[in-house]
């Protein structure tokens, strides 16, 4: 009776291994925040967007200064608090245009095999149409606060800075700051 138990007891230990799952490596989670000192904090939906400024024809430029629609984008906000500060203004930063320094430089994006476009550069302009020159000296008119969440609204277009645009990948990255009165 003792040896059936055994074997029994031994038969239910190893069809436990039997039935095991395969365990793989899967990869990494990163995990990223700050903590700030500051009267609002900026939703993590809207700290690192992209703003899809379209697809544009080159035959439509013809001569420097011409401008593609607007397109509306927001920066988000969060947990504001008004007895800290009333109000926040925003600057851009990032590589400038050679030939206009109140636009971001074009480049090809993420496929570094792509051609980039050339003959245009990003302008970025704030709320009231104020261009912000992305060189981080240049900041947004004054946004009043609310206490709690706040949208603050923007608008980005492409800027010829040629007679001609080639075709190409159009791509601009700029970082921002807030200043909080």
């Amino acid at each position: 009776m003792k040896k059936v138990l055994l074997v029994a007891g031994a038969a239910l230990l190893t069809s436990g291994l039997a039935n095991a799952a395969t365990i793989v490596n899967g990869g990494t989670v990163h995990f990223a925040g700050e903590f700030v000192n500051a009267a609002c904090a900026v939703s993590s939906d809207t700290a690192n967007q992209t703003v899809q400024l379209g697809q544009h024809r080159t035959a439509n430029i013809t001569a420097a200064g011409q401008y593609t629609p607007n397109v509306p984008f927001s920066i988000k906000l969060v947990d504001c608090d008004t007895a800290v500060s009333k109000t926040a203004q925003f600057a851009f930063t990032g590589p400038q245009d050679a030939t206009d320094s109140t636009l971001l430089k074009i480049h090809s994006g993420p496929s570094n095999n792509a051609v980039s476009a050339t003959g245009v550069g990003v302008e970025i302009a704030d709320y009231n149409g104020k261009i912000l020159t992305p060189d981080g000296t240049v900041f947004s008119a004054p946004k009043a606060l609310i206490d709690g969440n706040n949208t603050i609204d923007f608008v980005a277009r492409y800027k010829s800075t040629a007679e001609k645009a080639t075709a190409g990948q159009a791509y601009a990255d700029a970082n921002f700051v807030i200043s909080y009165e």
